[in-house]
């Protein structure tokens, strides 16, 4: 596999992954690099991380493995006490193809499809009783407001995205890992950013998640995955 492959010549450790649902029922998957996850409020450059804008998500925080399992596939009931925590996230898009995201989805996938890195926000751990299927987003660019709706997740409900991961790695012979996130697809198309900015989105019963966009491009992110610390958060 391409993207396993890629992970090995950078001898870079895998701490989540990408997940989409197609129409079709198909699962799209890529893994998340540690050295592309970010806290809140760090700073990025523009270039290699957020060329094509980002996205408002919500992170699913796994908080035991969950093996293969041969005989049966995972369900909703399985998977869910093997979540701990949900946690406001930006997906950053930048593709590195010709045609980025125009791209056949076998090049799309082979491109860890256009991923540029993933800021958490805060977990919040009192989750189980609420629908995720829909959520107030407000966005704010450098104090401006430029998206305010109640998002509907295009799968429906973004913990099937997490079942249908856990089934397909299932099949490869592959787990989700305790400590591990998962991405589970965007409540908001994709906005464009700019160099200097700073972006701030409060989801509706979390706390807000904040990224702030190099003035300059040789700037390095101020806060890389080995700072990602889930002491962020507090159990509630």
């Amino acid at each position: 596999m391409i993207q396993e492959q890629t992970r090995l010549i950078m001898d870079a450790s895998l701490i989540g992954w990408k997940a989409s649902l197609q129409a079709d029922g198909k699962l799209l998957s890529a893994p998340v690099l540690q050295c592309d996850t970010f806290n809140t409020g760090s700073t990025v450059p523009l270039p290699g991380r957020a060329d094509h804008g980002l996205e408002c998500e919500l992170a699913f925080l796994i908080d035991t493995s969950l093996p293969p399992r041969p005989s049966h596939g995972y369900t909703r009931s399985d998977v869910a006490p093997h979540v701990s925590g949900v946690m406001p996230a930006f997906e950053m898009l930048s593709s590195r193809l010709a045609d980025a995201f125009r791209s056949p989805q076998a090049h799309l996938v082979a491109d860890n499809l256009g991923n540029g890195g993933v800021v958490l926000g805060v977990p919040s751990y009192a989750w189980h009783d609420r629908s995720l299927a829909a959520i107030g987003i407000t966005l704010s660019l450098d104090g401006q407001v430029i998206l305010s709706k109640h998002c509907t997740h295009p799968a429906g409900d973004p913990f099937d995205v997490l079942v249908a991961l856990a089934n397909h790695l299932s099949e490869r012979k592959l787990e989700l890992r305790a400590g591990q996130f998962v991405i589970a697809g965007s409540y908001t198309p994709a906005q464009k950013v700019r160099r200097g900015s700073k972006i701030v989105a409060s989801f509706d019963g979390f706390q807000s998640i904040t990224l702030s966009i190099a003035a300059e491009d040789e700037l390095l992110a101020s806060a890389p995955a080995s700072g990602w610390n889930l002491t962020l958060g507090a159990r509630a």
